[in-house]
């Protein structure tokens, strides 16, 4: 806005400005956090494929999983269910912790029949229950060794695939609400990712103690993905966020990144028609996703393989796409 706009506005209409500025600015900070919560999936991944092998990494990327989730939503306790094709639980971490097998596999198919868990599998959507006592999908456990006035339950999906139901609650009534569902979903995707790359390694890993040979796909999904570039864009193609990586990528400063008219702008000009057509298919909801090979265009001119891809979900009634950009 020109500084003539402003002069010609009435107090009143200065006032409305700002406050839609101050709330554009919290929407993109809470995009921010919820980016910044994937890229902490993403690099506990990365760590514990270092440290940890087979089912001891899968369930300390659910540990991790649950940890990122009570961090973002403020929630006071939480359950992670792993599910296989079948639906059946095969991993879990359960809020109060542990039980003999028996008793868990009893609570589990409680919650999966009866409970808020079992709707989310049912119907693939997150399930938000503001107050428990007011919501018959509740269903108290016995011996419950906490108290829940609320609750959020999301799924975790890849494509229409369930890999896992997620439940978070707290104590006070009213505690989860929309922006809590908008907030949790956001970050569902890179859960999904991160969840079935731990599960991939457990089963690579098992497979190979069992060969005894070495597994070329294994150390490729093993290796240091440090330089792993992140990113956020509106339904226009302009970045709202990119991690450090994606500027040092392409030879930029952050600002004059965020400041490009679209991310097209990093797209060689040989390949350039054939990715805008995939980004406007998949902002227009065409596809859900974004996935190419494609030669990338440094501030310099200098080009290079980059890998691209992208996920649409939708924040505060608005489609974005949550990506990662990838040399190869």
């Amino acid at each position: 806005m020109s500084d003539r706009d402003l002069s010609q506005m009435s107090p009143a209409e200065l006032i409305e400005e700002i406050e839609t500025l101050r709330q554009e600015q919290a929407k993109l900070q809470k995009i921010k956090v919820a980016f910044d919560a994937q890229d902490e999936l993403v690099r506990s991944l990365i760590s514990m494929g270092r440290a940890a092998t087979g089912r001891l990494m899968l369930r300390s990327m659910l540990l991790q999983t649950t940890k990122i989730s009570i961090k973002l939503t403020e929630a006071e306790e939480s359950s992670l269910f792993l599910l296989n094709q079948e639906g059946r639980v095969t991993e879990s971490v359960l809020a109060r912790g542990a039980t003999l097998r028996e008793e868990r596999d009893v609570l589990i198919g409680k919650v999966l029949d009866q409970g808020l868990a079992g709707w989310v599998v049912r119907r693939r959507q997150i399930g938000l229950i503001r107050d428990t006592k007011q919501d018959e999908r509740w269903v108290t456990l016995p011996n419950q060794p906490y108290t829940v006035g609320s609750a959020l339950c999301v799924p975790i999906l890849r494509g229409k695939v369930l890999l896992g139901i997620l439940t978070l609650t707290h104590p006070k009534p009213e505690h989860f609400n929309q922006e809590s569902a908008e907030l949790i979903q956001m970050c569902a995707t890179q859960m999904a990712l991160a969840l079935d790359n731990a599960r991939l390694y457990m089963q690579e890993h098992q497979q190979r103690e069992k060969s005894q040979a070495e597994d070329e796909e294994y150390s490729e999904r093993s290796r240091d993905l440090s330089e792993l570039g992140m990113f956020i864009i509106a339904d226009t193609g302009k970045f709202l966020y990119a991690n450090n990586q994606v500027a040092d990528m392409f030879g930029y400063d952050f600002g004059e990144l965020v400041a490009l008219d679209s991310i097209l702008k990093l797209v060689s000009t040989r390949h350039y028609h054939a990715v805008a057509d995939q980004l406007s298919q998949c902002i227009k909801g065409f596809t859900s996703t974004l996935s190419c090979r494609c030669q990338g265009q440094k501030k310099n001119r200098r080009l290079m393989e980059i890998d691209l891809y992208a996920t649409r979900t939708k924040f505060f009634g608005k489609y974005i796409l949550i990506g990662v950009i990838e040399l190869v």
